[in-house]
């Protein structure tokens, strides 16, 4: 009873001091580029979208109270609650394949990886939502390997349906939970091919997932060729990216991490019996085959290292047992003195990340104008709610002396940065956004039009185009409008120093006919933006 009171007490002390660490990070840095994108989906919430599933945007609807609370904070909360919640489940699923002391060792490196802890734990992504899912489902595994009756066994087996489909409903890749979990089955559980509930459980995902197909064949199948673009093996070998994709997942998931599970899979060939032969393979099954995809597709495409990362979630827990096992010796040696490490890496990458966001002199990158700040990825998080009141006070002077109208909108070409423009700019003024290019570079945008009023001839808009991703209006827009001309230029400084401009812009008397208000590019475009419906997604005022 005292060690079950000892491990409960120190597990809640990681979650209270991981999950306050979180929160003064949410409200200390401003929302990235996909964070701000995914706002989209909640504002404008649908069976699925361009890019994924909808799930990540109706929690961030949930946890912002309907958009009655929209902040920075509220935001990110979905990600960390889940945090919280995920590491209550890797130490359960720790205790599961070895001990306690496993599970609060598993807690530690979980919140000690960049990908777990910052990537889906602090930032607003649907990995954020996934992860709790894909660890659900995990330690449903666990508990179907040990169930003590067939009973049990078959419950869980539904249960496992459930976690899988809303894992892959939030991102499409939770499909290589059942490839993980049937490759487990023929290699170590054959007889269970024979259960009729393992198919009925396989039933259950594929009805929980069925909005995505439903969707994508009302869109042509619009993020299926997306991604298939995205990953499609034709353009020989890139070794920059293999490079680039196989070193990420190292930095993402943390190098200790990744050094204790070679050491640990080293231990096992050893004949070291610290993991149950099962539980190893379930861990590998559920690790290596995301993990082998991403890193041999960027082979061939550039890839991003997080797409891999719930794969090192099983990995984190083969290293938990490996150091469990290590420190219970009279000597624990180097394995335990790694778990220090791990946690100084995550403190350094936390402390140096925060300081160079806020106090980095002007920008990192020495381009000159108008790309002042360009290329520099630390400004995505850094100075956006300044935009704000500067552009209120331009537009309502405007407004007052007759220069703009107060319907007109923003426009926006791409969903970076437009994503930032809509939620730190347009949202707040209620401002209708209107999102004018091509369909692989608006994506959600083209959808989002649905809800805001077109462009009629004559009429006017306003651009913003941050000098970190310049973009001038005149090369975009100059055929849609008679004029265009700048109307401000607002800067933004860094501890003392100029890191970038935001460059106004008005664009006078819209020529176009609406009919030809996107371009359609071959692709199947949603159609243009009815009247009347401007309004809808925006909270009561």
């Amino acid at each position: 009873m005292l060690k079950k009171r000892l491990f409960s007490w120190s597990l809640l002390q990681i979650i209270v001091l991981t999950s306050a660490v979180r929160c003064w990070l949410a409200l200390t840095l401003n929302l990235g580029n996909d964070e701000v994108y995914y706002f989209t989906y909640a504002v404008q919430p649908d069976w699925n979208h361009f890019d994924h599933p909808p799930l990540v945007g109706l929690f961030i609807r949930l946890f912002t109270l309907n958009l009655h609370w929209v902040n920075d904070l509220s935001m990110r909360l979905p990600a960390i609650v889940g945090a919280a919640v995920n590491t209550w489940l890797i130490a359960r699923c720790g205790q599961k394949i070895r001990n306690k002391n496993t599970g609060l060792i598993a807690a530690i490196l979980y919140n000690t990886s960049i990908y777990t802890s910052i990537i889906s734990g602090l930032f607003i992504m649907p990995d954020s939502v996934q992860v709790v899912f894909w660890l659900a489902a995990l330690y449903t595994m666990l508990l179907i390997i040990d169930a003590d009756s067939v009973v049990n066994r078959n419950r869980n087996l539904l249960l496992l349906g459930c976690w899988i489909g809303l894992a892959t409903m939030s991102k499409v890749h939770g499909v290589f939970l059942w490839i993980g979990f049937i490759g487990f089955v023929v290699s170590c559980r054959s007889s269970w091919l024979k259960n009729p509930i393992l198919y009925v459980s396989a039933m259950v995902t594929a009805t929980i997932i069925s909005p995505i197909l439903l969707w994508n064949s009302q869109n042509n199948f619009i993020s299926w060729r997306f991604h298939s673009e995205r990953v499609v093996l034709t353009d020989g070998i890139n070794l920059m990216s293999f490079l680039s994709t196989t070193f990420g997942q190292i930095a993402y998931n943390n190098p200790v991490t990744v050094i204790l599970s070679a050491s640990a899979l080293i231990a096992l060939r050893r004949h070291e019996a610290f993991l149950s032969l099962p539980k190893l393979r379930l861990l590998l099954w559920c690790s290596l085959p995301i993990i082998a995809t991403t890193t041999i597709v960027s082979l061939f495409r550039l890839t991003l290292p997080h797409w891999s990362g719930p794969g090192f979630v099983g990995l984190i827990l083969l290293s938990a047992s490996y150091v469990s096992y290590k420190t219970e010796s009279v000597r624990p040696g180097l394995p335990g003195k790694l778990l220090y490490v791990s946690l100084g890496l995550m403190l350094l990458v936390v402390v140096s990340g925060v300081a160079v966001i806020h106090y980095y002199p002007g920008a990192l990158t020495s381009k000159t104008e108008p790309e002042i700040g360009s290329g520099d990825a630390t400004l995505d998080l850094f100075g956006w709610d300044e935009l704000l009141p500067q552009f209120r006070k331009i537009r309502r002077n405007e407004i007052s002396e007759g220069i703009m109208s107060k319907n007109a909108p923003l426009l926006v070409h791409k969903w970076f940065p437009g994503s930032h423009i809509y939620y730190y700019v347009a949202y707040p003024l209620h401002m209708n956004v209107f999102g004018l290019g091509t369909l692989n570079d608006l994506h959600k945008f083209a959808w989002l039009n649905k809800m805001n009023r077109g462009m009629r001839v004559g009429s006017d808009a306003y651009y913003i185009s941050p000098s970190n991703n310049y973009s001038d209006p005149a090369e975009i827009y100059g055929k849609h409008f008679k004029s265009i001309e700048q109307a401000a230029k607002i800067p933004c400084y860094r501890n003392g120093k100029l890191a970038r401009y935001w460059y106004v812009y008005r664009l006078k008397g819209w020529a176009n006919d609406a009919k030809d208000q996107l371009e359609d590019n071959g692709r199947n475009m949603p159609s243009g933006p009815p009247e009347g419906r401007q309004r809808r997604g925006f909270p009561a005022q």
